[in-house]
């Protein structure tokens, strides 16, 4: 098997456990990083919302991925496709989530992007519906 299969393998059961634990466990995921990890989202200005900024270490990674299920609910997130070339692998799906304080719910197209060097992942970027992500936590003008 190439390291390239290897690493689409690994991203397809880290969703496979978070959409079984419905997010409750981040570890698979913590568990592909390289120490210094970088993610970033699409959702953009950082002053928007602290899902915005970046977020750069394992243990700042740590904090987002469990931060997600302290104010939303996964409802559903299933894998659509995974597409690897080289040390990089896509991830397309969906995710569907309700704010534990509103119980507004969203659902959302999700691509998320992983880069991998020596076997580790050292960027992740997260790409989703950043209107929908605005409606649901009030952020647009009434």
């Amino acid at each position: 098997m190439s390291q390239t299969q290897a690493n689409a393998d690994r991203i397809r059961n880290a969703y496979a456990q978070w959409h079984a634990t419905r997010g409750a466990s981040p570890e698979a995921f913590l568990d592909l990083m390289a120490e210094d990890v970088r993610m970033n989202t699409n959702l953009a200005p950082p002053e928007l919302h602290p899902l915005a900024h970046e977020r750069t270490g394992i243990e700042n990674a740590r904090d987002y991925l469990v931060s997600l299920v302290l104010h939303l609910e996964m409802i559903d997130f299933p894998t659509d496709e995974i597409v690897a070339q080289g040390d990089t692998v896509v991830w397309i799906g969906n995710c569907t989530w309700r704010d534990r304080k509103t119980g507004e719910e969203t659902r959302t197209r999700k691509v998320d992007v992983w880069r991998f060097r020596d076997g580790k992942v050292v960027d992740v970027l997260e790409m989703f519906d950043t209107l929908g992500f605005a409606r649901l936590n009030g952020l647009l003008p009434a």
